[in-house]
């Protein structure tokens, strides 16, 4: 991956590689994956982690509605290793000026995230949303022909054996969400599944609420329920008028019957019993 100062990508390829993991050039360079190693969480960040197209948009919005007024109404989700084009600063220094507390969103693997995120300390807090393969490749495909840093896949099975040969954006899911599993018992980290917001919406914003410490009245838990539900956020998210306007299209479980043959299927499940067996981690596909 060749890195710019001033980001300047009109004749590069979409996609670039660093330590063996696929990034889109647009939003991501290698002086902002460099500056991983030495970013620095602070004590009261709360991050939200997750594969692309997992539903960090979705989280981000919940989360944000709970920690209330000390998140601006309009804030657009921010990691520290992106490097947003309308900006002429990388995110990371960024959130350097950004005043406490932060709330960030992040696609790094576990291996390359910063060290305060990946052995945190003290009062820093993480949310990791899973999604099952199956309908992420699907979420992907679509957004992909959409979003304008992506290369548009060639077509949906071509997409298919990409993913579940890890030549993805942010790389290989089940390196991604395996990675930061191991994370399930330490304290400071919540893995929360797309399926169960979906399955029982209400009883998962309360538990996001507990694990951040957040006594929610009645009537803001209504308000978060009302205007964080997919419906809600499809409509405002779609005239938000910025890159956010293509997040949700389905946001179903399950879409992926409509899209994967018998034969595609059935590989995605054998990836799938090879690479879980044994991790307890589990999903629900419809």
């Amino acid at each position: 991956m060749a890195s710019s100062q001033q980001h300047s990508l009109s004749k590069v390829p979409p996609y670039a590689e660093y330590q063996g993991i696929r990034f889109p050039t647009a939003i991501v360079q290698e002086e902002s994956l460099d500056a991983m190693k030495t970013f620095e969480i602070r004590d009261d960040d709360v991050v939200i982690v997750s594969y692309p197209k997992s539903g960090i948009n979705w989280m981000f919005e919940v989360v944000r509605k709970i920690l209330g007024g000390k998140i601006e109404e309009n804030s657009l989700p921010i990691g520290p290793e992106f490097w947003p084009p309308e900006k002429q600063q990388p995110s990371y220094i960024q959130l350097l000026e950004t005043p406490s507390p932060r709330l960030m969103i992040t696609h790094l693997q576990h291996q390359m995230a910063p060290p305060g995120l990946t052995a945190p300390v003290n009062k820093v807090k993480a949310i990791v949303i899973l999604r099952n393969p199956k309908d992420v490749c699907v979420s992907s495909y679509y957004f992909h022909q959409k979003s304008p840093i992506h290369k548009t896949p060639e077509s949906w099975a071509v997409r298919n054996k990409d993913f579940l040969a890890g030549k993805m954006p942010f790389g290989d899911y089940f390196d991604h969400v395996l990675g930061w599993w191991q994370m399930k018992d330490d304290p400071h980290f919540l893995f929360v599944k797309y399926e169960d917001m979906k399955k029982n919406f209400h009883s998962s914003v309360k538990t996001i609420a507990a694990f951040l410490e957040k006594e929610l009245t009645d009537e803001h838990l209504a308000l978060i329920l009302n205007s964080c539900s997919l419906e809600s956020m499809r409509k405002t998210l779609a005239e938000s008028g910025t890159w956010r306007k293509d997040v949700v299209r389905k946001g179903m479980v399950g879409d992926w019957k409509n899209h994967f043959s018998a034969e595609e299927s059935a590989r995605f499940d054998q990836k799938y019993r090879e690479r879980m067996a044994g991790t307890g981690l589990e999903f629900d596909f419809e």
